[in-house]
């Protein structure tokens, strides 16, 4: 009998076989369902950090408040490390190449180290410059001072605790994660309080209690899952220690990855700056108006990055497995899935605007300017979730250079210069509620355009095909 040739990978294990076999509806479900909990509970953790820091006064909340916003400059270049490493962790684990999978993995935690690293040398020592820096008075420096170094110094914790937790959901491991951060936000809550108002027989810490109960609950979510990574047994990772020795070919490619990953989230905080200081320009009212519409409208928008992840994962895996077309299939029906439900809630937020901008600021004017930018947002929530499913799953083909593009045209090109003009030839703030909604659309629009073209195919098969996997037909 003739010797078969069978170059084809082996089987894929029974407990991902779903995401590359079977009904993409249920995938899609099962994938973005316990990431989009697993978003709301980080979420949560700073939420409760927030409630129990604001009994100490408007300085201590204030410092928070300002830590929050260095550390999330921060998190950008995080995110970069993240798309990089999801993108081809997914592939590998698609094409069955698990030793790939395990290198991608090491290296993004020795890229994780070496940005912890980084962050630790500035936040420590400059901790007080920082927060001067942001125009935080005496007592807020005083308050945040700690938090920061606290913070900072344990840097390494977090980053790792992020890179581990993007490898196994890239590899479809949604519950882990999850059940870990679950544990991390209890803990968190039981510590808070006692850390930051002495209980127990525990001194009084203040503000910097908070950042330690933060880094205690997170210390614990990154020991645990690097057990699961070097001794638990995973079925996707079991990591040794002669993984962390650089490879720089991996680290390169998660690099050229990753930059126009961290590119995408700059060019959004550059856009929001410069749209809040078009917007300051007509006053107070306008100003809390936007804040609270557009929290109103990140809290609409956040279980799509579960969707936007579980599309991610499926066309990284499937181009893995040398399956395009159904990469491409699920992207376009977990994009239509997200938009269907966003269409049912633009309706709700249009009808309830004026009840739903009440509940955090009863200012009459601020209701009357939120109004209409809530409104318009939600007639692009549709788009804004094409935008944000598709986007993701281009990252998860390793294709991060032209979503970044859209996003400085549309972000940085469109919106910005269309909100100046008409804020100056109305003479009203709503000129920039008009610019923002009609950009959102433009935005969809321009995702599903360069969605359909297609180089994210093209982008993922050169990576496939580099890694040693097995060509993409």
């Amino acid at each position: 009998m003739a010797e078969q040739n069978d170059t084809s990978p082996p089987p894929a294990p029974p407990s991902t076989i779903w995401i590359i076999e079977g009904g993409i509806v249920r995938a899609a479900w099962r994938l973005a369902v316990p990431m989009t909990v697993g978003t709301l509970l980080q979420d949560t953790m700073n939420l409760v950090d927030m409630f129990f820091v604001g009994a100490l006064g408007k300085e201590a909340l204030a410092a928070v408040s300002m830590c929050g916003v260095l550390l999330s400059v921060v998190q950008v270049l995080a995110f970069g490390i993240v798309t990089g490493s999801m993108a081809l962790v997914s592939q590998a684990v698609g094409a069955r190449n698990r030793a790939r999978a395990e290198e991608v993995t090491a290296q993004s935690l020795l890229m994780a180290a070496a940005l912890s690293l980084l962050v630790t040398a500035v936040g420590v020592p400059f901790a007080a410059p920082l927060l001067r820096l942001l125009g935080g008075e005496a007592p807020v420096v005083e308050a945040g001072r700690p938090y920061l170094q606290i913070m900072s110094g344990s840097a390494i914790v977090m980053f790792l605790g992020i890179a581990f937790a993007s490898s196994v959901r890239a590899a479809g491991d949604v519950m882990t994660p999850l059940m870990i951060m679950g544990v991390a936000n209890v803990i968190n809550i039981e510590l808070d309080p006692i850390m930051i108002y002495g209980m127990y027989g525990f001194p009084a810490m203040g503000v910097a209690g908070s950042a330690l109960a933060t880094v205690i609950s997170m210390s614990v979510a990154c020991v645990w899952l690097a057990w699961v990574f070097f001794a638990g047994g995973h079925e996707h990772f079991h990591l040794r220690p002669s993984h962390l020795r650089p490879r720089w070919r991996t680290v390169w490619q998660m690099l050229d990855i990753g930059v126009w990953g961290s590119a995408q989230a700059l060019t959004r905080n550059i856009s929001a700056l410069a749209l809040m200081k078009i917007v300051t320009s007509f006053g107070t009212a306008a100003v809390a108006a936007y804040g609270v519409s557009t929290r109103l409208f990140f809290a609409m928008l956040m279980p799509g990055m579960g969707f936007g992840n579980a599309a991610a994962t499926m066309v990284g895996q499937n181009l893995g497995a040398g399956k395009p077309d159904r990469a491409s299939k699920a992207s376009w029906i977990t994009a239509g899935m997200w938009a269907a439900i966003s269409t049912v809630t633009g309706v709700f937020c249009w009808i309830y605007a004026p009840e739903m901008i009440r509940v955090f600021c009863s200012e009459p004017e601020a209701v009357t300017l939120g109004v209409p930018l809530l409104r318009w947002m939600a007639v692009g929530f549709p788009f804004t979730a094409i935008s944000v499913v598709l986007g993701r799953a281009m990252n998860g083909a390793g294709d991060t250079f032209w979503p970044m593009l859209l996003v400085a045209v549309t972000m940085l090109v469109i919106r910005i210069p269309m909100a100046y003009w008409l804020a100056a030839e109305w003479h009203d703030v709503s000129g920039v509620w008009v610019a923002v909604g009609i950009t959102n659309i433009v935005q969809g629009i321009f995702y599903a355009a360069a969605f359909w073209w297609g180089r994210w195919q093209v982008i993922g098969k050169r990576l496939v095909e580099s890694s040693g996997h097995a060509p993409v037909a």
